[in-house]
């Protein structure tokens, strides 16, 4: 089933562009509203079957970053809770969505260097 999304505000969901991208679905922002409810009509109201025959706008280009959960925003890099798979853009104690209880962070400063380990030997 494609999702498709048109959005008419300043800011652009990557949630909504994702879910059209992967689904095969249309994500589109009109260049002007005064065509709005043609845009509605022939862009998002056709079956699927009519799209094969239309020109439809081809995806600029897709933001697969993800989205934190605690602040909705945007990221390249977080943290992420291995029960439910949410992402977080800090280190938590606690998952807010499952309620699964995080491990220390580890920094690189606590990771034990490979020359520091000892390693086990048989005796022969």
């Amino acid at each position: 089933v494609p999702i498709d999304s048109c959005y008419l505000g300043a800011q652009n969901s990557a949630f909504l562009q994702q879910a059209s991208y992967i689904t095969g679905g249309v994500h589109h922002k009109p260049q002007q509203l005064d065509g709005l409810f043609q845009y509605l009509l022939t862009i998002f109201g056709t079956d699927l079957h009519s799209r094969n025959f239309l020109q439809l706008p081809k995806p600029v280009g897709v933001d697969f970053r993800a989205s934190c959960f605690c602040h909705k925003n945007t990221i390249d890099m977080g943290y992420i809770c291995s029960v439910c798979l949410s992402i977080y853009c800090k280190h938590l104690k606690k998952c807010s969505t499952c309620g699964s209880v995080f491990g220390q962070a580890q920094t690189q400063s606590d990771e034990p260097s490979a020359t520091n380990r000892k390693r086990k030997t048989t005796d022969a």
